[in-house]
Protein backbone atom coordinates (compact mmCIF):
# COMPACT_ATOMS: atom_id res chain seq x y z
CA UNK A 1 0.00 0.00 0.00
CA UNK A 2 1.20 3.29 -0.82
CA UNK A 3 2.42 5.85 1.90
CA UNK A 4 -0.25 8.30 0.71
CA UNK A 5 -2.84 6.15 0.99
CA UNK A 6 -4.76 5.94 4.14
CA UNK A 7 -5.56 2.19 5.88
CA UNK A 8 -9.01 0.81 4.74
CA UNK A 9 -9.99 0.71 8.82
CA UNK A 10 -9.34 4.84 8.82
CA UNK A 11 -11.25 5.01 5.58
CA UNK A 12 -14.13 2.75 6.83
CA UNK A 13 -14.59 5.27 9.85
CA UNK A 14 -14.23 8.47 8.05
CA UNK A 15 -16.88 7.33 5.42
CA UNK A 16 -19.24 5.85 8.08
CA UNK A 17 -18.91 9.74 10.34
CA UNK A 18 -19.90 11.26 7.00
CA UNK A 19 -22.41 9.46 6.27
CA UNK A 20 -24.22 9.98 9.89
CA UNK A 21 -23.39 13.68 9.27
CA UNK A 22 -25.62 14.12 6.19
CA UNK A 23 -28.13 11.94 8.30
CA UNK A 24 -28.51 14.43 10.54
CA UNK A 25 -29.46 17.07 8.32
CA UNK A 26 -32.72 15.41 7.79
CA UNK A 27 -35.19 15.78 10.32
CA UNK A 28 -36.33 11.89 9.37
CA UNK A 29 -32.92 10.41 10.09
CA UNK A 30 -31.44 12.76 12.67
CA UNK A 31 -32.55 10.29 15.44
CA UNK A 32 -30.79 7.29 13.80
CA UNK A 33 -27.56 9.24 13.04
CA UNK A 34 -27.17 11.02 16.61
CA UNK A 35 -27.53 7.33 18.04
CA UNK A 36 -24.70 5.55 15.61
CA UNK A 37 -22.82 8.90 15.90
CA UNK A 38 -22.62 8.46 19.44
CA UNK A 39 -21.98 5.07 19.42
CA UNK A 40 -19.05 5.31 17.59
CA UNK A 41 -17.55 8.20 19.51
CA UNK A 42 -17.80 5.86 22.50
CA UNK A 43 -16.10 2.60 20.44
CA UNK A 44 -13.04 4.61 19.43
CA UNK A 45 -9.72 3.11 21.11
CA UNK A 46 -6.79 4.08 19.22
CA UNK A 47 -4.77 7.75 18.51
CA UNK A 48 -5.48 7.06 14.78
CA UNK A 49 -9.58 6.60 15.55
CA UNK A 50 -9.22 9.63 17.77
CA UNK A 51 -8.00 11.99 15.20
CA UNK A 52 -9.95 11.00 11.53
CA UNK A 53 -13.31 11.17 14.13
CA UNK A 54 -12.12 14.71 15.53
CA UNK A 55 -11.17 15.90 12.05
CA UNK A 56 -14.46 15.00 10.49
CA UNK A 57 -16.11 16.82 13.34
CA UNK A 58 -13.78 20.08 13.19
CA UNK A 59 -14.41 20.39 9.34
CA UNK A 60 -17.85 20.61 9.38
CA UNK A 61 -18.71 24.42 8.36
CA UNK A 62 -21.12 26.94 8.92
CA UNK A 63 -23.06 25.79 6.09
CA UNK A 64 -24.29 22.76 7.71
CA UNK A 65 -27.77 22.90 9.61
CA UNK A 66 -27.91 23.72 13.21
CA UNK A 67 -28.71 20.09 14.28
CA UNK A 68 -25.19 19.24 12.62
CA UNK A 69 -23.18 21.82 14.43
CA UNK A 70 -24.62 21.25 17.77
CA UNK A 71 -24.21 17.43 17.27
CA UNK A 72 -20.62 17.89 16.02
CA UNK A 73 -19.85 20.13 19.49
CA UNK A 74 -21.97 17.54 21.68
CA UNK A 75 -19.76 14.71 20.42
CA UNK A 76 -16.56 16.42 22.18
CA UNK A 77 -18.88 16.11 25.34
CA UNK A 78 -19.49 12.38 25.03
CA UNK A 79 -15.70 11.86 23.88
CA UNK A 80 -14.29 13.32 26.95
CA UNK A 81 -16.58 11.73 29.29
CA UNK A 82 -15.82 8.33 27.45
CA UNK A 83 -12.21 8.82 27.10
CA UNK A 84 -10.42 11.32 29.21
CA UNK A 85 -7.12 11.55 28.75
CA UNK A 86 -6.95 9.29 26.03
CA UNK A 87 -7.66 12.29 24.19
CA UNK A 88 -4.65 14.82 25.91
CA UNK A 89 -2.56 14.55 22.53
CA UNK A 90 -5.91 15.83 20.75
CA UNK A 91 -7.10 18.62 23.24
CA UNK A 92 -5.45 21.24 20.91
CA UNK A 93 -7.70 20.09 18.14
CA UNK A 94 -11.01 19.98 20.16
CA UNK A 95 -10.47 23.56 21.33
CA UNK A 96 -10.11 24.64 17.80
CA UNK A 97 -13.38 23.07 17.30
CA UNK A 98 -14.83 25.04 20.06
CA UNK A 99 -13.60 28.14 19.25
CA UNK A 100 -14.92 28.00 15.50
CA UNK A 101 -18.46 27.15 17.04
CA UNK A 102 -18.50 30.41 19.42
CA UNK A 103 -19.93 32.82 16.61
CA UNK A 104 -22.26 30.16 16.22
CA UNK A 105 -25.66 32.32 15.61
CA UNK A 106 -27.57 29.18 16.99
CA UNK A 107 -27.16 30.01 20.89
CA UNK A 108 -27.85 25.85 21.48
CA UNK A 109 -24.49 25.09 19.66
CA UNK A 110 -23.03 28.20 22.07
CA UNK A 111 -24.60 26.44 24.87
CA UNK A 112 -22.76 23.41 24.19
CA UNK A 113 -19.59 24.38 23.37
CA UNK A 114 -19.88 25.74 27.19
CA UNK A 115 -20.62 22.22 28.16
CA UNK A 116 -17.77 20.47 26.17
CA UNK A 117 -15.42 22.42 27.33
CA UNK A 118 -16.86 21.89 30.91
CA UNK A 119 -16.55 17.87 30.00
CA UNK A 120 -13.12 18.63 28.51
CA UNK A 121 -11.98 20.70 31.62
CA UNK A 122 -13.29 18.45 34.36
CA UNK A 123 -12.06 14.98 32.01
CA UNK A 124 -8.62 15.68 30.19
CA UNK A 125 -6.36 16.82 32.69
CA UNK A 126 -3.04 15.44 31.51
CA UNK A 127 -2.09 18.48 29.50
CA UNK A 128 -1.42 22.11 31.82
CA UNK A 129 -4.78 24.43 32.56
CA UNK A 130 -3.30 26.82 29.78
CA UNK A 131 -3.32 24.39 26.84
CA UNK A 132 -7.19 24.82 27.26
CA UNK A 133 -7.18 28.22 28.69
CA UNK A 134 -5.24 30.17 26.98
CA UNK A 135 -7.05 29.90 23.04
CA UNK A 136 -10.22 31.14 24.89
CA UNK A 137 -8.25 33.85 26.64
CA UNK A 138 -6.99 35.06 23.42
CA UNK A 139 -10.27 35.09 21.35
CA UNK A 140 -11.64 37.29 24.50
CA UNK A 141 -9.10 39.95 23.83
CA UNK A 142 -9.12 39.61 20.23
CA UNK A 143 -12.51 39.21 18.63
CA UNK A 144 -14.20 41.78 18.44
CA UNK A 145 -17.73 39.63 17.65
CA UNK A 146 -20.22 39.83 20.42
CA UNK A 147 -21.42 36.03 20.25
CA UNK A 148 -17.84 34.48 20.38
CA UNK A 149 -16.81 37.29 23.43
CA UNK A 150 -19.89 35.81 25.62
CA UNK A 151 -19.19 32.46 23.81
CA UNK A 152 -15.21 32.36 25.19
CA UNK A 153 -16.04 34.23 28.30
CA UNK A 154 -18.54 31.47 29.62
CA UNK A 155 -16.19 28.66 28.35
CA UNK A 156 -13.44 29.51 30.50
CA UNK A 157 -15.91 30.70 33.57
CA UNK A 158 -16.88 26.62 32.88
CA UNK A 159 -13.02 25.41 32.26
CA UNK A 160 -12.29 27.20 35.88
CA UNK A 161 -14.69 25.58 37.35
CA UNK A 162 -14.43 22.02 36.11
CA UNK A 163 -11.07 21.91 36.92
CA UNK A 164 -9.35 19.86 39.31
CA UNK A 165 -6.26 22.19 38.98
CA UNK A 166 -6.87 25.25 37.33
CA UNK A 167 -3.51 26.99 37.63
CA UNK A 168 -4.26 29.87 40.35
CA UNK A 169 -1.27 31.47 40.24
CA UNK A 170 -1.47 31.95 36.44
CA UNK A 171 -4.83 32.65 36.63
CA UNK A 172 -4.20 35.59 39.05
CA UNK A 173 -1.43 37.10 36.84
CA UNK A 174 -4.41 37.08 34.43
CA UNK A 175 -6.86 38.78 36.53
CA UNK A 176 -5.89 42.19 35.54
CA UNK A 177 -5.97 41.69 31.93
CA UNK A 178 -9.10 40.94 32.42
CA UNK A 179 -10.23 43.95 34.15
CA UNK A 180 -8.73 46.33 32.14
CA UNK A 181 -10.81 44.39 29.15
CA UNK A 182 -13.89 44.41 31.32
CA UNK A 183 -13.94 48.18 31.66
CA UNK A 184 -12.76 48.90 28.32
CA UNK A 185 -15.39 50.29 25.96
CA UNK A 186 -14.87 48.05 22.63
CA UNK A 187 -15.63 45.01 25.05
CA UNK A 188 -19.43 44.01 24.51
CA UNK A 189 -19.89 41.08 26.77
CA UNK A 190 -19.35 43.05 30.18
CA UNK A 191 -21.21 40.64 31.90
CA UNK A 192 -19.94 37.24 30.67
CA UNK A 193 -16.32 38.48 31.41
CA UNK A 194 -17.92 39.19 34.94
CA UNK A 195 -18.72 35.79 35.24
CA UNK A 196 -14.89 34.61 34.49
CA UNK A 197 -13.63 37.15 37.15
CA UNK A 198 -16.35 35.54 39.52
CA UNK A 199 -15.01 32.01 39.02
CA UNK A 200 -11.34 32.95 39.26
CA UNK A 201 -12.03 34.94 42.54
CA UNK A 202 -13.68 31.21 43.76
CA UNK A 203 -10.63 29.48 43.24
CA UNK A 204 -8.38 31.97 45.32
CA UNK A 205 -7.26 34.25 42.05
CA UNK A 206 -7.88 37.02 43.88
CA UNK A 207 -6.28 36.06 47.35
CA UNK A 208 -4.27 39.42 47.67
CA UNK A 209 -4.74 42.73 49.04
CA UNK A 210 -3.50 44.36 45.59
CA UNK A 211 -5.72 42.35 43.87
CA UNK A 212 -8.65 43.28 46.05
CA UNK A 213 -7.83 46.72 45.97
CA UNK A 214 -8.84 47.50 42.29
CA UNK A 215 -10.91 44.74 41.76
CA UNK A 216 -13.84 45.34 44.48
CA UNK A 217 -13.96 48.83 43.27
CA UNK A 218 -14.33 47.83 39.83
CA UNK A 219 -17.12 45.25 40.41
CA UNK A 220 -18.72 48.14 42.67
CA UNK A 221 -19.21 50.21 39.67
CA UNK A 222 -20.72 47.86 37.41
CA UNK A 223 -23.59 47.92 40.24
CA UNK A 224 -24.68 51.10 38.69
CA UNK A 225 -24.69 49.40 34.92
CA UNK A 226 -27.61 50.41 32.95
CA UNK A 227 -27.23 46.64 31.82
CA UNK A 228 -28.94 44.53 33.91
CA UNK A 229 -26.70 41.37 33.32
CA UNK A 230 -23.48 43.16 34.43
CA UNK A 231 -25.55 44.37 37.31
CA UNK A 232 -26.16 41.11 38.40
CA UNK A 233 -22.86 39.43 37.39
CA UNK A 234 -20.66 42.15 39.00
CA UNK A 235 -23.40 41.57 42.60
CA UNK A 236 -22.88 37.51 42.27
CA UNK A 237 -18.83 38.34 41.69
CA UNK A 238 -18.78 40.77 45.19
CA UNK A 239 -20.51 37.80 46.51
CA UNK A 240 -17.49 35.44 45.82
CA UNK A 241 -15.07 37.81 47.08
CA UNK A 242 -17.13 38.10 50.57
CA UNK A 243 -17.26 34.41 50.81
CA UNK A 244 -13.63 33.24 49.56
CA UNK A 245 -11.33 36.53 51.06
CA UNK A 246 -13.72 36.68 54.08
CA UNK A 247 -10.52 38.61 56.23
CA UNK A 248 -9.37 40.63 53.06
CA UNK A 249 -13.17 41.70 52.14
CA UNK A 250 -14.03 43.46 55.53
CA UNK A 251 -11.65 46.76 54.65
CA UNK A 252 -14.28 46.91 51.64
CA UNK A 253 -17.49 46.59 53.40
CA UNK A 254 -18.05 49.89 54.08
CA UNK A 255 -17.80 51.25 50.26
CA UNK A 256 -19.48 47.73 49.43
CA UNK A 257 -22.40 48.76 52.09
CA UNK A 258 -23.01 52.25 50.74
CA UNK A 259 -23.10 51.47 47.27
CA UNK A 260 -25.43 48.05 47.54
CA UNK A 261 -27.58 50.36 49.61
CA UNK A 262 -28.12 52.32 46.76
CA UNK A 263 -29.41 49.14 44.67
CA UNK A 264 -31.69 47.97 47.25
CA UNK A 265 -34.77 48.67 45.19
CA UNK A 266 -32.90 46.67 42.29
CA UNK A 267 -35.25 44.21 40.35
CA UNK A 268 -31.91 42.34 39.99
CA UNK A 269 -32.24 39.45 42.78
CA UNK A 270 -28.21 39.43 42.94
CA UNK A 271 -27.58 42.90 44.48
CA UNK A 272 -30.13 42.24 47.31
CA UNK A 273 -28.17 38.92 47.87
CA UNK A 274 -25.08 40.20 48.21
CA UNK A 275 -26.15 42.98 50.66
CA UNK A 276 -27.22 40.26 53.21
CA UNK A 277 -23.39 38.43 52.62
CA UNK A 278 -21.97 41.88 53.12
CA UNK A 279 -23.66 42.28 56.21
CA UNK A 280 -23.66 38.46 57.79
CA UNK A 281 -19.42 39.68 57.33
CA UNK A 282 -19.94 42.76 59.53
CA UNK A 283 -21.97 40.73 62.17
CA UNK A 284 -20.57 37.46 61.91
CA UNK A 285 -18.00 38.32 65.30
CA UNK A 286 -21.32 39.44 67.02
CA UNK A 287 -23.27 36.47 65.93
CA UNK A 288 -20.42 34.07 67.40
CA UNK A 289 -20.21 36.22 70.68
CA UNK A 290 -23.76 36.01 71.05
CA UNK A 291 -23.81 32.24 70.47
CA UNK A 292 -21.32 31.91 73.35
CA UNK A 293 -23.24 34.62 75.48
CA UNK A 294 -26.53 32.21 75.11
CA UNK A 295 -24.78 29.21 75.39
CA UNK A 296 -22.51 30.37 78.68
CA UNK A 297 -26.53 30.92 80.62
CA UNK A 298 -28.29 28.20 79.16
CA UNK A 299 -25.53 26.05 80.68
CA UNK A 300 -25.83 27.53 84.19
CA UNK A 301 -29.35 28.06 83.76
CA UNK A 302 -29.30 23.79 83.43
CA UNK A 303 -26.59 23.43 86.06
CA UNK A 304 -28.31 25.49 89.61
CA UNK A 305 -31.67 24.11 88.08
CA UNK A 306 -30.27 20.64 87.86
CA UNK A 307 -29.24 21.32 91.52
CA UNK A 308 -32.17 23.20 92.83
CA UNK A 309 -34.65 19.63 92.22
CA UNK A 310 -31.95 17.68 94.00
CA UNK A 311 -32.58 19.92 96.67
CA UNK A 312 -36.64 20.02 96.66
CA UNK A 313 -36.09 16.49 96.21
CA UNK A 314 -34.49 15.63 99.54
CA UNK A 315 -36.50 17.83 101.45
CA UNK A 316 -39.56 15.94 99.64
CA UNK A 317 -37.95 12.45 101.15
Amino acid sequence: MSPLQKPPVANDLKHRVIICLNKLSDRDTVSVATTELESIAKNLSTPDSFSHFLNCIHNTDSSSKSPVRKQCVSLLTLLSRSHGNSLSPHLSKMISTITRRLRDPDSAVRSACVEATFAMSSQITDPPFSTLSKPLIDLLTIDQDLNAQIGAALCLAAAIEAAPEPEVEQLRKVLPRLGKLVKGEGFKAKAALLSVIRSIVGVGGASSKGILDWLVPCLVEFLCSEDWAARKAAAEALGKVASIEKKLAKEHKATCLTSLETRRFDKVWGAVNILSIFISLGLAWLLRKCVQIISFFFFFFFFFNRKRLQFEGKKLN
